[in-house]
């Protein structure tokens, strides 16, 4: 009955922040609508991707570390769907720019050694926090502090990574960006990474399903 009663108690006070957090937000929406509507927008896409990410746990080193040691691919498999997603996306509006004569938009990023390097030095960071960026930021979100000194070394590595960009660019030698659809034609390029993603998300099924065979 005790614990009925601190449950409900405890679910009362989470909707009255809630409801004061919701009407606080659209008060600084319509802030920032007045400055710019780009802010307002920004604002509420995050809020939704932050949102998402909380109901879905998603964590990009879990996603690596779980399936090699404990043999689970749900958050592996998730990712890989919205990979297809993604590049579904990417191409219907790239294809759409270069029809246009546009700017093809993205980032695209120089291939060299200094990649997997950082995915190094990226890997045991996060090892040693016990997550990515998504699942630091969520985890911080909910309340666990020791989160919060993992986002001030990011912030921190990131302001001395941008700093020293230009010196890691230009030791290794970095200078050509590579754009899988101008290589190899857009529908080869589109049809090659789909077929990658898709057999990656059938290998990853499969090896969870060996794992736990009764589960499936």
């Amino acid at each position: 009955m005790h614990n009925n009663l601190s449950f409900k108690n405890r679910f009362y006070k989470q909707l009255k922040v809630s409801i004061l957090l919701i009407i606080l937000i659209i008060f600084i929406g319509y802030y920032l609508y007045d400055l710019s509507p780009n802010l307002s927008y920004s604002l509420m896409f995050g809020l939704s991707i932050g949102y998402v990410m909380q109901r879905s746990r998603i964590c990009f080193t879990a996603a690596f570390r779980d399936p090699i040691l404990f043999g689970m691919t749900e958050l592996a498999r998730a990712i890989v769907i919205s990979l297809i997603i993604t590049t579904v996306g990417f191409y219907i509006l790239q294809y759409y720019q270069l029809g246009s004569g546009l700017e093809i938009s993205g980032k695209f990023t120089p291939l060299g050694w200094h990649i997997p390097i950082g995915a190094f030095v990226f890997g045991v960071g996060a090892a040693i926090s016990g997550g990515c960026a998504s699942g630091t930021l969520v985890r911080a979100g909910e309340g666990f502090h020791m989160q919060w000194v993992v986002i001030l070394s990011f912030i921190i590595g990131s302001v001395h990574g941008a700093q020293h960009s230009d010196f890691w660019y230009s030791f290794f030698q970095v200078d050509k960006s590579v754009h899988l659809p101008t290589i190899l034609g857009w529908k080869t390029g589109l049809i090659i990474q789909l077929l990658f993603l898709i057999i990656l998300y059938i290998a990853l099924y499969y090896h969870e399903k060996k794992k736990f065979p009764l589960t499936k």
